[in-house]
């Protein structure tokens, strides 16, 4: 199987812009083979949680996935996006769904981890589990940016067999130890793809890491394998998974080998 991670510049408060550079990089994708997109986190309002704070409303966000998923049975391939959900409480959440080549939503997921004092100006953590997905003989499962970081929700979606896990995302230079390091530690510790999409570095950005993205979107795989991996500028990264297969003799089957009855009884 073949997907593409979309590291593209989106355009703070305009969905229609972000939108229309989806279904042009979604086209793009599917000329190159690719049968999923991924974009980074936010991508269709733009990842600016103090401008956004202000700018929600229920009316400018709510026919967001409806857009995505028309670009998709347009485009014929499968989007996996980050947008700004409205909650029926009133609250936002950080969201993720993915539609499959006909448009139809096969999964959806809110961010639970909230990043630093930003993100809760505009957004509430969710609570809710994350579900898994079939799409394609696979098990797919969503974290968003800061989720991927702790290690529990990535190890429950393992054990419930998800072998792909999307992460859409939102990083400056100082997380650079993210991609470089955690990515490629979930994916060997849960025997799983795990794609990772970020924002690129602006042109011309200052070597403050903290001034704008890091870009360096990644894809994982058994064993911590770089399956590809971007730079700081923008791309369409594409990346070919593996086939499905067993646990093979010497290989770490983590999973297999734990063992959580005595870890519950350390305390």
């Amino acid at each position: 199987m073949r997907i593409a991670l979309l590291q593209a510049a989106a355009t703070p408060l305009d969905p229609e812009a972000n939108l229309a550079a989806l279904r042009e990089r979604a086209a793009a994708a599917v000329a190159e083979g690719a049968e999923l997109i991924l974009t980074p986190e936010l991508f269709i309002s733009g990842y600016a949680p103090l401008e956004l704070a202000s700018w929600l409303t229920p009316e400018r966000v709510s026919g967001i996935p409806a857009a995505v998923a028309e670009i998709a049975r347009a485009t014929g391939i499968a989007i996996a996006a980050s947008f700004p959900l409205t909650r029926p409480d009133g609250s936002y959440a950080i969201a993720a769904g993915l539609w499959d080549a006909t448009g139809a939503e096969v999964l959806r997921y809110e961010k639970v981890h909230l990043w630093g004092e930003i993100e809760p100006r505009a957004f509430t953590p969710s609570e809710d589990a994350p579900k898994v997905a079939e799409w394609n003989g696979r098990r797919v499962g969503f974290q968003i940016c800061y989720d991927i970081e702790f290690p529990e929700p990535a190890r429950g979606l393992a054990a419930q067999g998800v072998d792909l896990l999307l992460v859409p995302t939102a990083i400056d230079g100082h997380s650079q130890y993210v991609p470089e390091v955690l990515i490629r530690a979930r994916a060997a510790e849960n025997a799983m793809v795990v794609a990772y999409a970020d924002h690129p570095a602006a042109p011309g950005q200052s070597d403050d890491p903290a001034a704008g993205f890091a870009g360096l979107s990644t894809v994982a795989g058994r064993e911590g394998r770089v399956l590809a991996a971007a730079g700081r500028e923008a791309e369409l990264l594409i990346a070919d998974l593996p086939e499905l297969a067993p646990i093979a003799p010497g290989e770490a089957n983590y999973l297999g080998d734990r063992r959580p009855d005595l870890y519950t009884r350390w305390g």
